[in-house]
């Protein structure tokens, strides 16, 4: 393995499990066996075996049907990962820069991670009294525009899964009771707009929208933020169109053809609630 890491603080076992990974990509598409894999790796067979029997659980690892290993669709997954938040990112930027300059308030691009959403790319207001936030803050799915966006795309088992888990007050306006969560997200899925006033931080109101894959599921989330004194219900009716189109928008450009749904007649309005 070229470029080995040495000193202090650097695990051996990881070391070697990546030489494994070397040699098994350097093989290709025919794979390689265990024998030969233990012949040419620093350790011998058993912890050879060892390493590979790990590898294979993780599925960093597989073994086609003539016992030959070959890289494993975990890593695909994790490349994948990667490559997607970096386009993403970059798909995303001018849109979200389009965003900000409408609005001038500042705009968010988040991803749902672990029950969560995480922040990874952010637009600053033009205002002086601004929005405080940093690129890789989480945020809470039920109480927030990009949560409760994502939350309202999602296949009902992966939302009760989700609505499971304890949901306290943040604020005095944070929506906890499951029904009049589920009435929320009906009318979300309904406009394509999700509201956050004052849900998740006081002072602070929000206006938010799914961006969803070819088959309508959540892969990100953008939002309009600001403080509640500029963040009126009127202005976030305003502003709720703008946030919609850009979700679309960034689908569009990323190729996907999920689209988020007109507003319903009569479907209650921001201003309304």
């Amino acid at each position: 393995m070229g470029n080995e890491p040495s000193g202090r603080g650097v695990s051996t076992s990881v070391v070697h499990a990546f030489e494994i990974l070397d040699q098994v990509a350097a093989a290709g598409s025919e794979g390689i066996t265990l024998a030969a894999l233990s012949g040419g790796a620093s350790k011998a067979r058993s912890t050879t075996h060892r390493y590979v029997t790990t590898l294979l659980q993780l599925g960093v690892l597989c073994r086609d049907d003539g016992g030959r290993l070959h890289l494993g669709a975990r890593l695909l997954a994790l490349a994948t990962e990667l490559l997607d938040g970096d386009i993403l990112r970059s798909v995303a930027k001018p849109i979200l820069a389009t965003l900000g300059a409408e609005t001038g308030e500042t705009v968010h691009l988040g991803v749902p991670t672990g029950g969560q959403i995480t922040y990874i790319d952010k637009v600053e207001s033009s205002h002086s009294v601004r929005l405080v936030s940093g690129i890789g803050h989480q945020i809470a799915l039920y109480c927030t525009s990009m949560g409760k966006a994502v939350l309202s795309r999602l296949p009902p088992e992966d939302l009760d899964a989700v609505l499971a888990s304890p949901r306290p007050a943040v604020t005095a306006h944070t929506l906890t009771g499951r029904d009049e969560l589920l009435a929320e997200l009906a009318r979300i899925r309904a406009s394509g707009v999700s509201m956050d006033a004052e849900e998740n931080e006081l002072g602070v109101c929000c206006v938010g929208a799914a961006v969803v894959d070819r088959r309508s599921r959540p892969v990100a989330a953008i939002s309009v933020s600001g403080p509640a004194a500029r963040m009126t219900a009127s202005r976030r009716a305003e502003i709720a169109p703008l946030v919609r189109d850009a979700a679309r928008a960034i689908e569009e450009a990323l190729g996907y053809r999920g689209r988020v749904p007109a507003p319903v007649p009569g479907a209650p309005t921001e201003a309304s609630r």
